[in-house]
């Protein structure tokens, strides 16, 4: 055995070993302190300058504190903490009796009685957790770095050789075990994380969130089971079909909520398999990635909405898993998979024709690497016959042999504020276009122009949007105007004032796009609050349900009181009992919103993880570029982040870039990053090239 040399005497090892402890310590108990999972200490912040917001709802800003969502602190009046934080804004303002909310460095709250806080003479104070300076965090966090590379360059290179190699030389004695505790992990980590965010869901609320686009999905869902030929005008016919096929088996809609959910960690499971089997060291990698995907707030409230995003996500995991396999074990079952996968994000939204990219590229990738022409044909049938099924529907009940219907309206409407008459339009068509421009006023228009402030921009539009009456009412007068004419006249004339409003606005249109595809990565640091959704949805269903007047749809969802609810009577104007339902805590629940999702935002909800994404992909393409397209690593990474830079474009030029549109590939954010040593390894069945033949001898 080799004698080990030393870089440094024991003492400073184990000084700098110690220091390293010490550091690391103190930076994960200020993280835990800035997240208020662990509070260290607290401080009393007077709450002053407030000023009225709405309703009941008293506003005021913190200048030195900024505050995480959900937050830990807690409202005082007279020293009495108030009854509900983290409550919904508009319970806030409606309900009020002493409910408050903080949100970054804002606070909105209300008087325990709905008196004027500025003159009911009662002292409010807010308690929360002590301050502590970003630049301290960070620093502590870098010391801990050096002082752990200090400690690693002072141990014997050669020790950490032999340690290694001891590691794989009992992974190569050890193999099935060793794969089986691999396995076993990767598949146990986004299980865990499903059952701490879904456990509360259905055990305690399960209440299914029904958005304005969930009536047309239903409908055609209802259409299809009626045995009747749906119209495919404004939806595409993927999620309906998903519907009906879960009510062959269950009349309620809480089943598809289920089917959902199950769903989106089946296809996590399978994405992991697929790197379980093909580099399986670094499946743990993969797991988390996917679990930090399927545990986020946006992507549970997809999951338990009665709408095709969730289903589109999962569609779009299982192709690229399916792919994945295949190109590892070479099956054609798995190659026809993915292809009815990819078709199949088509079916589900029109906006999954970005997939036509990555089915282009797959079949460059075939060829290139010498697979047969059987392979590629059983890769290509199924994405191709099913799009051409799709085409012949739309031709035979529409006249339209097209994929979408839809998109000329969408386009249309992203882009009112570029529409301009034109003498070559009919005069009805320019009465139509001169409406649709009224909505916007000219400070707006001079602010849109001007500002280069993505959010300012953003809001505006919206603002705008809202004001015109959302989609419908702002294509209303258009559609009116196009009067009956066939479906395909309809979306040439749409097709036609879309790239003339952009002729005529190229600066306006580019900015605007280039504007949006920045808020289409930006969206990652944010994130909705589920458990105040659910508030909103249960108080809905279950008022309209009391009403005696419920929908079609309302027969499906058999809305009833729910245990873990309580049920309150707002009292401002229109609002009477629109948000009078609020969840009652349980411990599940508690853990997952006041720990498990302050530590998901504080890890996973930032602009990291876009920046990694950005890298990765760069590495992903110059090591394809550089093995000639030989590279399956650089491939799968490649095809998932060109994908998403198709969607984004796809997003930025005909749509606002809503959180709603932009999360469904964000799965790619965290697995480029996580998984980008494939760029650099081979695969072989046994991954065995991972494991050195010989190891250094000690």
């Amino acid at each position: 055995m080799n004698r080990f040399i030393p870089v440094g005497k024991p003492i400073v090892t184990v000084a700098f070993a110690v220091l390293s402890a010490v550091f690391w310590a103190l930076s994960l108990l200020f993280f835990l302190h800035t997240q208020e999972v662990l509070i260290l200490s607290r401080d009393t912040i007077p709450v002053e300058n407030f000023r009225h917001d709405t309703g009941y709802a008293w506003f005021t800003r913190f200048i030195h504190n900024s505050f995480t969502q959900p937050s830990g602190a807690v409202l005082l009046e007279d020293g009495v903490p108030l009854r509900r934080g983290n409550a919904a804004l508009d319970a806030v303002a409606y309900i009020g009796g002493g409910r408050y909310c903080l949100f970054n460095d804002e606070l909105l709250f209300s008087a325990s009685d709905n008196s004027d806080p500025a003159t009911n003479g009662r002292k409010y104070e807010l308690l929360s957790a002590s301050y502590i300076a970003p630049a301290l965090v960070r620093l502590t966090f870098i010391l801990a770095i050096l002082s752990t590379a200090l400690t690693a360059l002072s141990i014997s290179r050669q020790r950490v050789i032999c340690l290694s190699g001891s590691i794989k030389s009992y992974a190569a004695r050890n193999k099935r075990t060793v794969d089986v505790i691999i396995a076993t992990a990767s598949f146990m980590i986004p299980a865990a994380a499903f059952l701490i965010t879904r456990l509360p869901y259905f055990l305690y609320y399960p209440v299914v969130l029904i958005r304005p686009d969930s009536y047309g999905y239903f409908d055609i869902a209802v259409q299809i089971i009626s045995g009747t030929w749906p119209e495919l005008s404004l939806r595409t016919p993927g999620y309906p079909l998903f519907i009906a096929l879960v009510f062959l088996f269950s009349k309620k809609i809480l089943s598809v909520i289920v089917m959902q959910n199950l769903l989106s960690l089946l296809s996590a499971l399978t994405f992991v398999y697929g790197i379980v089997i093909s580099y399986r060291y670094l499946a743990p990698l993969a797991a988390i990635g996917m679990a930090a995907f399927i545990s986020s707030h946006v992507q549970m409230a997809g999951d338990i909405s009665l709408l095709s995003e969730s289903l589109y996500v999962s569609v779009i995991v299982f192709a690229y898993a399916f792919l994945t396999i295949a190109l590892k074990r070479g099956r054609g079952v798995f190659f026809a998979l993915s292809g009815a996968a990819f078709a199949y994000t088509v079916y589900v939204r029109p906006a999954g024709l970005f997939v036509v990219a990555v089915f282009i590229s797959v079949i460059v990738y075939l060829w290139i690497n010498g697979r047969s022409r059987r392979t590629i044909a059983v890769f290509a049938a199924p994405f191709l016959s099913m799009l051409l099924m799709l085409c012949t529907y739309n031709y035979l009940t529409l006249r339209s042999f097209a994929i979408d219907n839809f998109s000329g309206e969408v386009m249309v409407v992203a882009n009112s504020i570029f529409l301009e008459e034109d003498g070559k339009y009919p005069e009805v068509l320019n009465a139509a276009i001169r409406k649709v421009r009224a909505v916007a006023s000219k400070e707006e228009m001079d602010l849109l122009n001007s500002t280069w402030d993505k959010k300012k921009y953003n809001d505006t539009l919206s603002a705008i949007f809202a004001r015109g009456g959302s989609h419908s009412g702002t294509i209303r007068p258009i559609a009116d105007s196009l009067g009956s004419l066939p479906k395909k006249e309809q979306k040439s004339v749409l097709t036609t004032l879309f790239f003339d409003a952009v002729k005529k606005h190229p600066l306006e249109f580019a900015k605007k796009f280039f504007l949006f595809f920045l808020t289409y990565f930006y969206n990652a640091g944010d994130d909705t609050d589920v458990y105040n959704s659910i508030n909103g949805s249960y108080s809905s269903l279950y008022i309209t349900g009391e009403s005696g007047h419920p929908t079609e749809m309302l027969r499906y969802v058999s809305p009833h009181p729910l245990p873990y609810f309580t049920v309150e009577t707002a009292k401002q104007g229109g609002h009477t009992a629109v948000t009078a339902g609020e969840y009652t805590v349980t411990k599940l629940q508690w853990f997952h919103y006041l720990i498990y999702t302050r530590l998901h935002r504080a890890i996973f909800r930032n602009l990291f993880w876009p920046a990694a994404f950005i890298v990765a992909f760069v590495i992903s393409a110059v090591s394809l570029t550089r093995s000639g397209w030989t590279n399956m690593g650089a491939f799968v990474l490649f095809s998932m982040g060109s994908a998403v830079l198709v969607h984004a474009i796809g997003v930025a030029a005909s749509t606002h870039p809503d959180l709603r549109y932009s999360y469904t590939l964000e799965f790619s954010y965290y697995l480029l990053p996580l998984l980008l040593p494939i760029c650099f390894l081979k695969t072989s069945s046994s991954s065995d090239e991972l494991i050195p033949s010989k190891t250094t001898q000690c």
